[in-house]
């Protein structure tokens, strides 16, 4: 309990998320079903629970997050969320575990210089955004479908059929549990991507730049629009360079962003990365079980 307080004390001033997880009935995944009408589904539930600013809502940036939902490599895919924690009815004959492997995240193109999120969401799907409501006013979901052909995609030979695949490597009695992990938002904002989110506004321009984090969230008018903010902004687009370049060196006669100016024109920035804390509950863990 002491720790517990100790956390919520750490965090005060901070934007907190509670992230619980579950599964779609009938919570089932048959060994000799490969291609269900409807499959097994993982909800991924986000709420506000606390934040400086409980009337405003909060929209986070989905992607290196274990809500990134990019179709063929999304996180439940990819082991950012881990493999399944196994709970065998047989202590002496364990389940065996179902691996997911990661895929190596290395971009080998140049990302484009254009400073919109919103608009890389056209070519790259994962770049996908959620509206958490404010405080006391309901959450959002991220939904993941767990058919039995992707979850033993990668298990066993490449050129194996899915049926037998699912005879060989799952064992009907055997519960996976699914657990997050990466709990980390690289980009977040106060504000909606739908209808105007209150005090936080309509958010129609995603800059790609983040806040430094020694920002607090409680500020001053024009405290976060200096020449030393705009040179400690973080951006988000050198995260896919592989080579560490910066993304301006890709973009002949990029300028450094101001501030007041792109906000004036309707930009959104980044809040800073550690204003923002997102927690998995314990309790309601998302389960499944292998049946005949």
């Amino acid at each position: 309990m002491a720790s517990h307080q100790g956390q919520q004390a750490q965090d005060t001033g901070k934007v907190q998320l509670s992230l619980s997880l579950s599964t779609s009935p009938p919570h089932t995944i048959s060994i000799h079903e490969p291609y269900p009408s409807s499959p097994l589904k993982l909800v991924a539930a986000v709420e506000q629970v606390a934040s400086p600013f409980p009337e405003r809502a909060v929209t986070i940036l989905t992607k290196y997050s274990c809500l990134d939902t990019t179709p063929g490599t999304d996180a439940f895919f990819i082991r950012a969320m881990t493999s399944p924690f196994i709970t065998a009815p047989d202590a002496e004959c364990p389940a065996p575990e179902l691996t997911m492997r990661p895929l190596l995240r290395v971009n080998i193109r140049r990302m484009s210089g254009d400073p919109d999120l919103l608009k890389r969401g056209e070519d790259d799907p994962g770049f996908a955004f959620v509206t958490i409501p404010p405080v006391g006013k309901g959450h959002a979901e991220v939904v993941f479908e767990l058919s039995p052909a992707k979850l033993v995609q990668r298990l066993g030979d490449s050129e194996e059929p899915v049926p037998d695949k699912l005879l060989r490597f799952l064992r009907p009695g055997d519960t996976y549990k699914i657990r997050p992990s990466t709990l980390k938002i690289d980009w977040w904002a106060f504000g909606s991507l739908g209808d105007k989110g209150g005090p936080g506004g309509k958010i129609e321009k995603v800059a790609r730049w983040t806040l430094p984090d020694d920002l607090p969230l409680v500020r001053a008018p024009g405290a976060d629009e200096t020449e030393d903010v705009a040179h400690r902004l973080r951006d988000l687009v050198d995260l896919h360079n592989v080579n560490k370049l910066s993304s301006r060196s890709a973009v002949d006669d990029e300028q450094r962003p101001v501030v007041a100016a792109m906000r004036s024109e309707g930009w959104v920035f980044g809040e800073p990365e550690a204003g923002l804390t997102m927690v998995a509950k314990e309790q309601g863990e998302a389960t499944f079980t292998i049946i005949e």
